[in-house]
């Protein structure tokens, strides 16, 4: 799962790019950091480029006003950081996929 210890990296290529669909490094941060009103929700995968194969999570969650956030986040234990990838507001069919899973959760919750 995300490392709540690793750092952000942010230079001007990936925050130009994620403003280019509307979003600002730190509602990135909210979503990975799980301060919005609903837990993140990590799928881990893997981007093969030649020999060479990086983890990297698609992430789904909320920033802090409750915004609807998918981020691809590339994490570098070894260095102490992650990196955002790209990050984009949620479709509706996504949003409603992360809703009917979050409810699963907050169900299983209550049954604690």
């Amino acid at each position: 799962m995300l490392d709540s210890s690793l750092e952000p990296d942010w230079d001007e290529d990936n925050v130009n790019h994620i403003a280019e669909h509307g979003l600002r490094p730190e509602q990135v941060e909210e979503v990975y950091y799980g301060e919005g009103p609903f837990p993140p929700l990590a799928f881990k995968t893997k981007k093969r480029g030649g020999r060479v194969t990086e983890c990297r999570y698609r992430l789904w969650g909320t920033d802090a006003s409750g915004m609807y956030i998918e981020a691809i986040i590339a994490p570098y234990p070894g260095y102490g950081l992650w990196r955002c990838v790209t990050a984009f507001p949620m479709s509706p069919k996504t949003q409603k996929a992360f809703l009917r899973r979050t409810k699963k959760w907050k169900n299983s919750q209550k049954e604690l």
